[in-house]
């Protein structure tokens, strides 16, 4: 009678398993993570245009206002040449124009205050006649941000003691906006900023209607 030789065995040991679990971890957890990377960095960039486009937006609007300031506010040529411009501070500037032509600046839009907040890190636009107070932007930090004023001969005005005076007002026909808008990124525990850089340079187009109607200089 002949013995049956030893069975054959199949499969894999325990080691094997163990070896081909943890390979297999360490295989998703580096997929997991490359895909949680990939997340953030979208959403970072993402970030980074909305972080610029909110600045080229602000931008825009001060310029567009400002470049209408003085409108409608000296039609009888009294006194000397209206700027339009009630406050002008590195950090402030009001902003006066008939739009409507009805002979009062009570109508939305026609005295409007913008302020660079340094301290609440904030970008305000205030509109006096609606009684209005709308936060422009909000981040981690204003700095490097500025309005500057610049006369018909290109020099800059200098703000003494924070303001132009009211003789620097009249002389107001450049007004520039620089602003620094730093955000952070949304990644958990990544504590990199986000910056964006725009600037409205902006002549008040009103300074020279009045200059030749009213026979300013």
């Amino acid at each position: 009678m002949s013995r049956l030789g030893p069975l054959g065995q199949s499969g894999f040991t325990l080691t094997e398993t163990l070896v081909a679990t943890v390979v297999g971890l360490v295989a998703i957890g580096a997929m997991t993570s490359f895909h949680i990377a990939q997340m953030y960095g979208l959403r970072n960039q993402s970030g980074q245009v909305d972080l610029q486009s909110s600045a080229r937006a602000i931008t825009d609007l001060f310029a567009r206002e400002v470049r209408s300031a003085g409108l409608g506010t000296n039609v009888a040529c009294t006194g000397t040449v209206s700027t339009g411009l009630l406050v002008a501070k590195s950090s402030e500037i009001r902003i006066r124009a008939d739009l409507d032509g009805n002979g009062a600046l009570t109508g939305a839009n026609e005295d409007v205050t913008y302020k660079l907040e340094f301290s609440d890190r904030r970008i305000i636009r205030i509109d006096h006649a609606a009684g209005r107070t709308d936060t422009l932007w909000s981040g981690a930090s204003l700095d490097g941000s500025r309005i500057m004023y610049f006369d018909a001969a290109g020099s800059q005005l200098a703000p003494g003691g924070g303001e132009l005076d009211a003789t620097q007002l009249t002389q107001v026909l450049r007004v520039k906006l620089e602003l620094v808008l730093t955000g952070r990124v949304v990644q958990p525990g990544n504590s990199l900023l986000q910056t964006a850089r725009e600037a409205a340079d902006t002549e008040l187009r009103n300074r020279y209607f009045l200059n030749s109607s009213c026979g300013y200089r």
